[in-house]
């Protein structure tokens, strides 16, 4: 199926990129597309890497990005994953652009995982509060010590944009019940919880 639908309320891009750990990035698109079986016309939900080529997750799942960043459009959300591929993309000079080109028009920047590296290399976390995988705790202290690192399944700045962070693998999907909660309402939040059948933490 394809998401991008005509004039959505809200535009969500979920970047994807080579060994991203595959639940970072499918938990919230699930999450997030779910609300189409109760909003129509609601949320478009984009995979958006460096190219269309297929991306292959750290534990093999190929994916296809839906666009490119520089095929992209203005978007509301934007979800960076984590896993072992973030070790390079926190150094990719494309990755990293894009989130700085994205932040001033974003309501929302969110990172699941070890994606709050990328952030932090992005140097939107200053300052501010971050979560991320319990064995990355300590290396995400030691190298930002601007950054208050508490463990948390998922951190809420009230920033502009707001900036959100999850810290294990399946707390991504609690982000985005957490987002769904805020951009419609707990009702809704509870529906597409129920769909899962996912208790959120």
């Amino acid at each position: 199926m394809n998401y991008r639908i005509l004039d959505p309320m809200y535009k969500i891009a979920i970047m994807v990129f080579p060994d991203a750990e595959e639940l970072d990035f499918v938990g919230p698109f699930e999450t997030l597309a779910s609300v189409e079986k109760f909003h129509s016309n609601s949320l478009q939900v984009d995979l958006i890497g460096k190219s269309l080529d297929p991306i292959k997750g750290f534990n093999g799942l190929r994916v296809l990005p839906d666009i490119t960043f520089s095929e992209s459009e203005q978007y509301n959300i934007l979800i960076i994953p984590g896993g072992h591929g973030r070790n390079k993309a926190m150094h990719d000079d494309e990755v990293l652009n894009f989130v700085k080109e994205q932040v001033d028009g974003l309501s929302y920047l969110c990172s699941v995982c070890t994606g709050a590296f990328v952030l932090a290399e992005a140097g939107v976390l200053k300052g501010l509060k971050a979560t991320t995988h319990h064995t990355a705790l300590d290396e995400l202290m030691r190298s930002y010590p601007d950054i208050e690192v508490v463990e948390k399944r998922v951190v809420k700045n009230d920033t502009e944009p707001k900036i959100w962070l999850a810290g294990g693998v399946s707390s991504g999907i609690d982000l985005s019940l957490e987002l769904i909660s805020e951009l419609f309402d707990k009702e809704l939040k509870k529906k597409v919880a129920e769909r899962l059948e996912y208790q959120p933490r």
